[in-house]
């Protein structure tokens, strides 16, 4: 078996294999198939193939139109620790920059563009808009309502967030098969559960689990859920609801910060009164805390949702 990470060994080089829905497939072969490729903007969940997708559409077009070059891609994330100017100079380099002897369409690949600011999105549309007929940008983002709708309105928007089950399952199976596995179609199913349509965290599930048995893959259920909102609701002590969220971590082998995070979707599902801007904006702003300490990050979630549910 091997010591890679499995998530980039296996991340799709060819358009063909990657997981899709079929009605974002059919939408992007058309792409390659006329040869038009308009400005795409990507939403939804991490781990559901965005980024994969783009290189793989890009690489198809340019081999397509016998322009293969990865001179005329420029791949940057809006996250960049540098800061956006610096993003922002790059791209304005690399549109306004002569390609010698080379021939096609350049695109601009900007990866996290929902930590742009306003004016750097507006800064983005006016490179956008100065250079329509030679440059293509592609946005991907978690949260499409993070992007200005001026920006939007210029992009092809497509979601991604319900994969195809079945193909998921081949998938992995073709990763299990690859890496001598044990897992039976019963276990990728239930990984499949446990993860819905994050395929990136079903592999890394998978490499490190490779020796688990079918029973002791717990999946996380409702009444967890409920359980946790009623201990919130009765206002329980913090250190005691930092004690079940560990529990529940080492029970269903999830990390901290995704149980945060699923029982947040979990409130919007089942209570209706505590969905206000106020909270949506608090998910919103829970969702980009990647880098901070885990122990904070639910203390810190578990004293506001205190504040949301017991509001009323």
């Amino acid at each position: 078996m091997s010591s890679n990470v499995w998530v980039e060994k296996y991340r799709p080089t060819d358009f063909d294999e990657i997981v899709l829905d079929p009605k974002n497939k059919k939408i992007l072969k058309n792409i390659i198939e006329t040869g038009y490729f308009p400005n795409l903007l990507f939403f939804g969940p991490p781990g559901t193939g965005k980024t994969t997708t783009i290189i793989n559409l890009i690489n198809a077009y340019q081999e397509k139109l016998n322009q293969k070059n990865k001179e005329l891609i420029i791949q940057l994330n809006a996250s960049d620790e540098r800061g956006i100017d610096i993003i922002r100079s790059q791209i304005s380099q690399f549109v306004n920059s002569k390609t010698l002897f080379i021939k096609g369409m350049k695109f601009v690949i900007l990866d996290e563009v929902d930590y742009m600011t306003k004016n750097a999105q507006q800064a983005l549309r006016y490179l956008l808009q100065n250079y329509s007929n030679s440059v293509r940008f592609c946005l991907i983002c978690n949260y499409i309502s993070r992007i200005d709708e001026g920006l939007q309105n210029e992009f092809l928007r497509l979601r991604f967030n319900q994969l195809p089950e079945n193909d998921i399952i081949s998938f992995l199976k073709n990763i299990s098969y690859l890496e001598k596995l044990n897992f039976n179609e019963k276990s990728l199913k239930l990984i499949q559960r446990l993860y819905k349509s994050d395929i990136r965290s079903m592999i890394n599930f998978m490499q490190s689990n490779q020796n688990i048995k079918d029973e002791d893959i717990n999946i996380i259920d409702d009444s967890v859920w409920n359980n946790l909102y009623i201990k919130i609701k009765n206002q329980e002590d913090l250190q005691l609801l930092n004690l079940f969220i560990n529990k529940t971590s080492s029970k269903y082998n999830i990390d901290k910060k995704n149980i945060i995070k699923d029982f947040l979707n979990y409130m919007i599902r089942n209570y209706e009164y505590v969905i206000t801007p106020k909270y949506l904006n608090f998910i919103e702003n829970i969702m980009h805390f990647e880098d901070c300490n885990n122990n904070y990050f639910v203390i810190y979630s578990l004293v506001r949702l205190s504040e949301f549910i017991n509001e009323s």
